[in-house]
């Protein structure tokens, strides 16, 4: 049993082949994923996965009252917990419309990005609106700045990896179909209201592809 998988796991990550390749090729394995889900049983824990080659995490063995609690709080705080990713990651969709997805595995470069935005005076409205939004981001920076900015916000919160430092280009990692989950859950059971989505940006929630439903989490 791989002692760096654990530490992962325990520390809440998204072990996907983009981000954690080397330990996300390890669970593959069915031992080791038996090994591993045996470990974090005596914790009330599991092994859990989105779908059937989506991201490994762990997740409650059992979801008791403590946990529903918890995850009720986690939901209503979607304005901070979710809303700037909902926002960032629509903004890059929108940037190349038909051709951008989003999905794991995707590669996003800052170049591309930035010429998306010198060519439409719409796009740079829209970047310019998330000034407040973006970590570190202000009005007097160049776009290619604030752009830079915006996917470093995206690389801290673990939704991409850096693929290349030197041509700028990003990679999408696994933790982004999480987030597609929870949009899909929140949809689906109307945890909070319309106006709470409707609010952080106009259609921007419906606007992001939601992945289809995964097929389940394995233990």
């Amino acid at each position: 049993m791989n002692a760096g998988v654990l530490r992962l796991l325990w520390d809440g990550a998204y072990i996907c082949p983009v981000r954690y390749p080397l330990e996300y090729e390890i669970l593959s394995d069915a031992t080791e994923r038996e090994e591993v889900g045996a470990w974090l049983l005596h914790a009330n824990l599991r092994l859990a996965r989105l779908g059937e080659e989506g991201a490994f995490f762990m997740a409650p063995d059992v979801i008791g009252a403590a946990d529903i609690t918890r995850i009720k709080g986690e939901l209503a705080k979607f304005r901070d917990t979710y809303g700037p990713a909902v926002l960032l990651l629509d903004f890059i969709r929108q940037s190349d419309v038909g051709a951008r997805l989003l999905v794991p595995g995707e590669y996003i470069v800052l170049y591309e990005l930035e010429k998306a935005v010198s060519q439409s005076s719409v796009l740079e409205t829209q970047l310019k609106s998330l000034i407040g939004v973006i970590s570190n981001a202000a009005h007097r920076n160049s776009n290619h700045e604030n752009l830079r900015r915006l996917l470093e916000h995206l690389l801290r919160d673990g939704y991409v990896v850096v693929a290349n430092k030197d041509t700028g280009a990003y990679q999408v990692t696994g933790k982004v179909d999480q987030l597609y989950a929870v949009l899909q859950f929140l949809d689906e059971n109307k945890v909070i209201p319309d106006q709470e989505v409707d609010d952080l940006d106009e259609g921007a929630q419906q606007e992001i592809p939601i992945r289809p439903e995964p097929g389940g989490e394995d233990t």
